[in-house]
């Protein structure tokens, strides 16, 4: 369903967004996992996708900072090619 689409999953290290990265690896998503706080657990999120054949990389970004956002989309055009925007 989301084969060769890109995710940007904001708060993906825990709760609904974790849910949510984790569903959209499985459905063929590549996933930007966001995070603010734990580095540690959102290393945790992308090992578990890649651990399950997908694609996936932590990036660390305040959403309420327009710059940061920016910066991120613009590293995740490099790394992947369509972009799909989730927020939670």
């Amino acid at each position: 369903m989301f084969k060769d689409k890109v995710a940007v999953v904001t708060g993906a290290a825990r709760g609904i967004g974790k849910g949510i990265a984790l569903r959209l690896a499985k459905n063929g998503a590549k996933v930007v996992v966001n995070y603010a706080g734990s580095e540690d657990a959102a290393k945790e999120v992308v090992e578990i996708i890649k651990a399950e054949g997908g694609e996936a990389y932590a990036y660390k970004c305040n959403v309420a900072s327009f710059s940061e956002v920016e910066a991120m989309i613009k590293i995740a055009l490099r790394g992947f090619s369509l972009i799909i925007l989730f927020q939670i």
